[in-house]
């Protein structure tokens, strides 16, 4: 049996440690952040005066929000790369895109609510189109799957790992999009 003394003197920065930490320094791998894509209320991300303004802005914008807000949640994805998801985020803001939620209904411009960013679903689908040309997707490289060896290796060297992760998450993004606008529920992008 190990004392507890030996494994301060092993470790003599034990007591310097961040206790709020899931892992220290000598752990086996490190807690990364993860990103999520989901459908739901808005009111799971804006309390009530938030929401009283974003009738508003929306109004104002020239649409109106879709009645009830009562769906569920429903997460597309999660465990995805933070460092991946804001490179996604960057490269929507490079077309003025980028937000937290997007809503299904179309207007122009982004609006701010609170410490989050609103943009139309309707408007994000037509950006995901002009970004489909910037990720190198191929229309069928996400339809069928080959297991031919020579198309693998060729993909590998096509691009990086975080090249195959904002490829990954164009198409949960798109696939997202399309059942927000489907089902009328607001697209939550979480980082």
């Amino acid at each position: 049996m190990v004392s507890n003394e030996s494994i301060l003197a092993r470790r003599p920065n034990v007591d310097q440690m961040d206790h709020g930490t899931l892992t220290d320094g000598f752990g086996c791998g490190t807690v990364c952040p993860m990103a999520e894509i989901e459908l739901g209320p808005l009111s799971d991300r804006l309390d009530d005066d938030e929401m009283k303004m974003l009738h508003k802005l929306v109004e104002q914008a020239g649409a109106r929000l879709p009645a009830g807000d009562d769906h569920t949640t429903h997460t597309i994805a999660k465990r995805l790369s933070e460092d991946a998801m804001t490179e996604f985020l960057d490269r929507l803001e490079a077309h003025d895109m980028a937000a937290d939620i997007y809503l299904p209904v179309e207007f122009d411009g982004r609006l701010h609510v609170g410490d989050l960013r609103v943009a139309s679903a309707v408007l994000l689908s037509d950006t995901l189109e002009e970004m489909k040309e910037e990720l190198a997707i191929e229309d069928d490289e996400y339809e069928e799957e080959d297991d031919d060896e020579d198309d693998e290796e060729a993909e590998e060297a096509e691009g990086t790992v975080i090249e195959a992760q904002l490829r990954n998450i164009w198409q949960l993004v798109v696939d997202a999009c399309s059942e927000s606008l489907e089902k009328n529920m607001a697209l939550h992008l979480k980082v």
